[in-house]
Protein backbone atom coordinates (compact mmCIF):
# COMPACT_ATOMS: atom_id res chain seq x y z
CA UNK A 1 0.00 0.00 0.00
CA UNK A 2 1.08 3.73 -1.31
CA UNK A 3 0.33 6.39 1.09
CA UNK A 4 -1.19 9.12 -0.94
CA UNK A 5 -2.26 12.91 -0.55
CA UNK A 6 -5.38 12.82 -2.20
CA UNK A 7 -8.63 14.15 0.28
CA UNK A 8 -10.74 11.89 -1.27
CA UNK A 9 -11.15 8.91 -3.14
CA UNK A 10 -15.18 10.00 -3.84
CA UNK A 11 -16.45 9.67 -7.22
CA UNK A 12 -19.54 9.31 -9.27
CA UNK A 13 -20.34 6.97 -10.81
CA UNK A 14 -19.85 4.31 -8.46
CA UNK A 15 -16.52 2.02 -8.98
CA UNK A 16 -18.17 -1.54 -9.28
CA UNK A 17 -16.25 -2.92 -6.54
CA UNK A 18 -17.98 -0.34 -4.05
CA UNK A 19 -21.25 -3.13 -5.47
CA UNK A 20 -19.42 -5.91 -5.85
CA UNK A 21 -17.76 -6.61 -2.50
CA UNK A 22 -20.44 -5.98 -0.16
CA UNK A 23 -22.77 -8.44 -2.37
CA UNK A 24 -20.05 -10.72 -1.72
CA UNK A 25 -20.22 -10.51 2.14
CA UNK A 26 -23.83 -10.64 1.86
CA UNK A 27 -25.12 -12.90 -0.97
CA UNK A 28 -23.50 -16.11 1.11
CA UNK A 29 -24.81 -15.13 4.47
CA UNK A 30 -28.05 -15.00 2.73
CA UNK A 31 -27.67 -18.54 1.10
CA UNK A 32 -26.93 -20.23 4.34
CA UNK A 33 -29.61 -18.70 5.78
CA UNK A 34 -31.94 -19.65 3.14
CA UNK A 35 -30.65 -22.98 3.27
CA UNK A 36 -31.49 -23.15 7.40
CA UNK A 37 -34.60 -21.98 6.72
CA UNK A 38 -35.81 -24.32 4.36
CA UNK A 39 -34.68 -27.17 6.40
CA UNK A 40 -30.92 -27.59 6.13
CA UNK A 41 -28.84 -27.97 9.41
CA UNK A 42 -25.52 -27.59 9.99
CA UNK A 43 -24.32 -30.14 12.31
CA UNK A 44 -23.08 -27.90 15.51
CA UNK A 45 -21.40 -24.66 16.18
CA UNK A 46 -19.72 -22.70 13.20
CA UNK A 47 -19.45 -19.63 15.27
CA UNK A 48 -17.15 -18.09 18.11
CA UNK A 49 -17.24 -20.78 20.71
CA UNK A 50 -14.70 -19.10 23.26
CA UNK A 51 -11.47 -20.50 24.51
CA UNK A 52 -12.17 -23.85 22.97
CA UNK A 53 -10.45 -25.31 20.52
CA UNK A 54 -13.70 -26.74 18.06
CA UNK A 55 -15.01 -22.24 18.35
CA UNK A 56 -11.65 -21.22 16.84
CA UNK A 57 -13.34 -22.27 13.13
CA UNK A 58 -16.45 -19.59 14.18
CA UNK A 59 -13.55 -16.68 13.60
CA UNK A 60 -14.00 -17.39 9.94
CA UNK A 61 -17.53 -18.85 9.51
CA UNK A 62 -19.47 -16.67 12.54
CA UNK A 63 -20.37 -13.80 10.28
CA UNK A 64 -22.54 -16.16 7.92
CA UNK A 65 -24.83 -17.78 10.49
CA UNK A 66 -27.73 -16.12 12.20
CA UNK A 67 -30.33 -17.02 14.16
CA UNK A 68 -33.37 -15.58 12.70
CA UNK A 69 -35.27 -12.97 10.47
CA UNK A 70 -34.82 -10.04 12.75
CA UNK A 71 -30.98 -10.96 13.36
CA UNK A 72 -30.32 -11.10 9.50
CA UNK A 73 -31.77 -8.26 8.65
CA UNK A 74 -30.90 -5.98 11.60
CA UNK A 75 -26.88 -6.81 10.42
CA UNK A 76 -27.68 -6.70 6.27
CA UNK A 77 -28.47 -2.77 5.78
CA UNK A 78 -25.73 -1.65 8.11
CA UNK A 79 -23.46 -4.00 6.82
CA UNK A 80 -24.29 -3.15 3.18
CA UNK A 81 -23.88 0.62 3.85
CA UNK A 82 -20.78 0.86 5.69
CA UNK A 83 -18.65 -1.48 3.23
CA UNK A 84 -19.78 0.40 0.62
CA UNK A 85 -18.97 3.65 2.44
CA UNK A 86 -15.51 2.36 3.54
CA UNK A 87 -14.90 1.13 -0.25
CA UNK A 88 -16.14 4.75 -1.73
CA UNK A 89 -13.95 6.63 0.83
CA UNK A 90 -10.52 4.35 1.34
CA UNK A 91 -10.71 2.10 -2.31
CA UNK A 92 -8.36 -0.54 -1.65
CA UNK A 93 -6.96 0.21 2.22
CA UNK A 94 -11.06 -1.08 2.99
CA UNK A 95 -10.10 -4.37 1.79
CA UNK A 96 -7.51 -5.00 4.69
CA UNK A 97 -9.60 -3.65 7.33
CA UNK A 98 -12.61 -5.93 6.18
CA UNK A 99 -9.92 -9.02 6.03
CA UNK A 100 -7.96 -8.37 8.95
CA UNK A 101 -9.94 -6.97 10.66
CA UNK A 102 -12.54 -9.94 10.04
CA UNK A 103 -9.72 -12.24 11.75
CA UNK A 104 -9.01 -9.72 14.56
CA UNK A 105 -12.57 -8.94 15.91
CA UNK A 106 -13.18 -13.00 15.38
CA UNK A 107 -10.07 -13.90 17.75
CA UNK A 108 -11.05 -11.40 20.08
CA UNK A 109 -14.17 -12.73 20.59
CA UNK A 110 -12.63 -16.10 20.95
CA UNK A 111 -10.21 -14.88 23.69
CA UNK A 112 -13.27 -12.06 25.74
CA UNK A 113 -16.29 -14.09 24.78
CA UNK A 114 -18.19 -15.21 27.73
CA UNK A 115 -16.39 -13.77 30.45
CA UNK A 116 -16.51 -16.44 33.97
CA UNK A 117 -17.19 -13.21 36.00
CA UNK A 118 -20.75 -12.58 34.22
CA UNK A 119 -21.77 -15.78 32.84
CA UNK A 120 -20.52 -19.57 33.82
CA UNK A 121 -21.99 -20.94 30.35
CA UNK A 122 -20.30 -20.73 26.99
CA UNK A 123 -22.10 -19.90 23.96
CA UNK A 124 -21.73 -19.97 20.17
CA UNK A 125 -21.54 -16.50 19.00
CA UNK A 126 -22.67 -15.89 15.80
CA UNK A 127 -23.71 -13.01 12.97
CA UNK A 128 -21.94 -10.15 11.00
CA UNK A 129 -22.90 -7.92 13.90
CA UNK A 130 -18.82 -7.82 14.81
CA UNK A 131 -18.17 -6.63 10.93
CA UNK A 132 -20.54 -4.10 11.57
CA UNK A 133 -19.42 -2.69 14.33
CA UNK A 134 -15.40 -2.61 12.67
CA UNK A 135 -16.77 -0.79 9.60
CA UNK A 136 -18.68 1.63 11.92
CA UNK A 137 -15.45 2.27 14.10
CA UNK A 138 -13.03 2.37 11.36
CA UNK A 139 -14.92 5.16 9.69
CA UNK A 140 -15.82 6.91 12.57
CA UNK A 141 -11.97 6.81 13.75
CA UNK A 142 -10.32 6.89 11.06
CA UNK A 143 -12.02 10.33 10.25
CA UNK A 144 -11.47 12.15 13.12
CA UNK A 145 -7.73 10.79 13.42
CA UNK A 146 -6.86 11.78 9.87
CA UNK A 147 -8.76 15.23 10.23
CA UNK A 148 -9.40 15.62 6.87
CA UNK A 149 -12.90 17.65 6.36
CA UNK A 150 -15.04 15.31 4.32
CA UNK A 151 -13.86 11.96 5.94
CA UNK A 152 -14.78 13.97 9.25
CA UNK A 153 -17.87 14.55 7.76
CA UNK A 154 -18.65 11.44 7.02
CA UNK A 155 -17.70 10.37 10.84
CA UNK A 156 -20.05 12.43 12.05
CA UNK A 157 -23.05 10.87 9.89
CA UNK A 158 -22.02 7.23 11.22
CA UNK A 159 -22.37 8.62 14.98
CA UNK A 160 -26.14 10.05 13.78
CA UNK A 161 -26.74 6.70 12.39
CA UNK A 162 -25.45 4.27 14.54
CA UNK A 163 -24.18 5.96 17.62
CA UNK A 164 -26.71 4.06 19.57
CA UNK A 165 -24.69 1.16 18.83
CA UNK A 166 -22.50 1.80 21.63
CA UNK A 167 -25.32 0.30 23.78
CA UNK A 168 -24.77 -2.82 22.10
CA UNK A 169 -20.87 -3.25 23.46
CA UNK A 170 -22.79 -3.49 27.60
CA UNK A 171 -23.11 -6.91 28.75
CA UNK A 172 -26.89 -7.06 29.23
CA UNK A 173 -26.02 -8.81 33.01
CA UNK A 174 -25.33 -5.09 33.63
CA UNK A 175 -27.96 -3.47 32.16
CA UNK A 176 -30.76 -6.41 31.26
CA UNK A 177 -33.73 -3.66 30.18
CA UNK A 178 -31.36 -3.26 27.01
CA UNK A 179 -32.18 -7.25 25.74
CA UNK A 180 -34.67 -6.51 22.60
CA UNK A 181 -34.31 -10.30 21.61
CA UNK A 182 -37.42 -11.93 23.17
CA UNK A 183 -36.30 -15.16 22.02
CA UNK A 184 -33.59 -17.08 24.85
CA UNK A 185 -30.97 -15.26 22.25
CA UNK A 186 -28.73 -12.94 24.20
CA UNK A 187 -27.12 -10.26 22.38
CA UNK A 188 -23.33 -11.09 21.53
CA UNK A 189 -21.93 -7.52 23.29
CA UNK A 190 -18.68 -9.17 23.04
CA UNK A 191 -18.73 -9.45 19.21
CA UNK A 192 -20.01 -6.31 19.20
CA UNK A 193 -17.25 -4.96 21.70
CA UNK A 194 -14.41 -7.23 19.03
CA UNK A 195 -15.48 -5.42 16.13
CA UNK A 196 -15.30 -1.73 17.85
CA UNK A 197 -12.02 -2.24 19.07
CA UNK A 198 -10.59 -3.99 15.78
CA UNK A 199 -12.00 -1.31 13.78
CA UNK A 200 -10.20 1.65 16.10
CA UNK A 201 -7.04 -0.81 15.95
CA UNK A 202 -6.75 -0.35 12.35
CA UNK A 203 -8.07 3.29 11.96
CA UNK A 204 -5.15 4.27 13.76
CA UNK A 205 -2.81 1.86 12.30
CA UNK A 206 -3.45 2.74 8.80
CA UNK A 207 -3.84 6.57 10.05
CA UNK A 208 -0.83 7.32 7.40
CA UNK A 209 -2.20 5.66 4.60
CA UNK A 210 -5.17 6.07 2.00
CA UNK A 211 -6.78 9.92 1.42
CA UNK A 212 -5.11 12.48 4.10
CA UNK A 213 -5.63 16.18 5.14
CA UNK A 214 -4.33 18.39 2.22
CA UNK A 215 -1.37 20.22 2.86
CA UNK A 216 -1.06 23.41 1.63
CA UNK A 217 1.73 22.99 -1.14
CA UNK A 218 4.00 25.59 0.17
CA UNK A 219 4.34 23.78 3.49
CA UNK A 220 5.34 20.48 1.97
CA UNK A 221 9.02 19.35 2.34
CA UNK A 222 11.02 19.76 -0.75
CA UNK A 223 8.74 22.22 -2.61
CA UNK A 224 10.28 24.88 -5.42
CA UNK A 225 7.52 26.85 -7.53
CA UNK A 226 9.90 28.97 -10.27
CA UNK A 227 7.32 31.84 -10.55
CA UNK A 228 7.37 32.12 -7.35
CA UNK A 229 11.21 32.49 -7.08
CA UNK A 230 11.60 34.50 -9.83
CA UNK A 231 9.08 36.81 -7.80
CA UNK A 232 11.43 37.10 -5.50
CA UNK A 233 14.13 37.89 -7.03
CA UNK A 234 12.55 40.93 -9.03
CA UNK A 235 10.76 41.73 -5.32
CA UNK A 236 14.58 41.58 -4.32
CA UNK A 237 15.63 43.56 -7.02
CA UNK A 238 12.80 46.51 -6.59
CA UNK A 239 14.04 46.93 -2.57
CA UNK A 240 17.64 47.06 -3.37
CA UNK A 241 16.84 50.03 -6.07
CA UNK A 242 14.61 51.40 -3.42
CA UNK A 243 17.29 51.38 -1.04
CA UNK A 244 19.92 53.02 -3.28
CA UNK A 245 17.03 55.75 -4.24
CA UNK A 246 16.48 56.28 -0.41
CA UNK A 247 19.85 56.60 0.57
CA UNK A 248 20.73 60.27 -0.67
CA UNK A 249 17.35 61.45 0.88
CA UNK A 250 17.93 60.02 4.18
CA UNK A 251 21.37 61.70 4.44
CA UNK A 252 19.84 64.94 3.61
CA UNK A 253 17.21 64.49 6.16
CA UNK A 254 19.83 63.85 8.56
CA UNK A 255 22.50 66.59 7.73
CA UNK A 256 20.92 70.28 7.17
CA UNK A 257 24.04 71.33 5.66
CA UNK A 258 24.23 68.69 3.31
CA UNK A 259 22.27 69.98 0.49
CA UNK A 260 24.37 73.33 1.00
CA UNK A 261 27.52 71.06 0.48
CA UNK A 262 26.43 69.71 -2.16
CA UNK A 263 25.36 72.73 -4.06
CA UNK A 264 28.05 75.56 -2.71
CA UNK A 265 27.41 78.35 -5.23
CA UNK A 266 24.01 78.65 -3.52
Amino acid sequence: MKATSETIYMRYPFPKKTIIIPLLLLIPMWIIFLFQQNGYSFDGCYGVIPRTFVGLKGILFLPFFHSGWKHIISNTFPLAFLSFIALLMYDRLAYYVIFFGWILSGTILWIIGNPSFLDDNVSCHIGASSIVYLLASFIFFSGIIRKERGLMAISLIIILLYGGMIWGMVPQEILPQLKTDSSSNSISWEGHLSGFISGAFFAYLFRKIGPQKEVPKWDQENYYDPQAEHLWEVYQEQERLRAEYLEPLNEEDENPNYYIKQNPEN
